[in-house]
């Protein structure tokens, strides 16, 4: 008898989590802008294991995900459709953060066969080394009109940790190098680590360094237009996720209560 209350007390929490999900699912679509972040783009063979697994995800999941959004009619942006004044219905925005060289081998082709949009926040100090892309591939990405940069720090420091004065120089000087190597304005940071966007001391010197984005790790929508000097909130597709996850960040920017 106790071992029959124990499997209906087990099968009873499973069935309230999947109605929990379920609900979700149903949830009518947010009116606003969807921002996603993506780090590595490979091969299952070339994935990374224990934490590095979250941020892997490949080449085939991915492009289920891109031919899902355009299924649904979603429009994909980027930094510069920030700024343009124009009327974007269902707009998304899918982000890569760092700048490894996957990027270029596996999101870049995606990107031409769908010709679909894409931001890449740049580690100033580390394009050229390896694991990362070139900067004549960052050209050439940039010159397709797909892809824009931004931003993610000199050295890819908390910021929020820093001193003010290195902070300053961390998210000066990544502007500097950025803008004289792709020859265009840098609109867009980035934090790394996420630290950052939820602290206004810190958001004051991106502000103060040029930048008129920032972007966090802070899950969640935006509204569409964007409101001015509003951090912008990103959903977070994980390596090993099914597609009702990714379902549910479309519909709220996170995948799980």
């Amino acid at each position: 008898m106790q071992i029959m209350i124990i499997i209906g007390i087990f099968l009873g929490l499973i069935l309230i989590a999947f109605s929990l999900r379920f609900t979700w699912w149903w949830t009518p679509l947010y009116n606003g802008l969807i921002v996603f972040m993506y780090h590595h783009i490979k091969p299952a063979c070339e994935n990374a294991e224990g934490e590095d697994l979250a941020f892997t995800i490949t080449p085939e999941i991915f492009e289920k995900q891109v031919k899902y959004l355009l299924s649904k009619k979603y429009t994909f942006i980027g930094l510069e459709d920030l700024t343009s004044g124009k009327k974007i219905k269902n707009p998304v925005m899918i982000t890569f953060d760092d700048g490894y060289i996957d990027n270029y081998n596996y999101v870049f082709p995606i990107l031409k066969k769908y010709g679909i949009k894409a931001v890449i926040f740049l580690i100033a100090t580390e394009i050229g080394n390896p694991g990362f892309f070139t900067w004549q591939q960052a050209l050439e990405m940039q010159k397709s009109g797909l892809v824009s940069f931004g931003s993610h720090g000199l050295t890819h420091k908390n910021i929020r940790r820093m001193a003010p004065s290195l902070a300053a120089k961390e998210l000066k000087e990544s502007k500097i190098i950025l803008e004289e190597k792709l020859e265009h304005t840098v609109t867009a940071f980035c934090y790394p680590f996420g630290a950052g966007g939820t602290d206004k001391r810190v958001r004051k010197l991106v502000a103060e360094a040029g930048y008129l984005f920032d972007f966090s790790t802070r899950r969640g929508l935006n509204p569409w237009p964007l409101k001015a000097g509003r951090t912008i909130y990103r959903a977070f597709p994980r390596g090993g996720e099914s597609k009702l996850d990714f379902i549910l960040q479309t519909h709220l920017g996170r995948s799980k209560l």
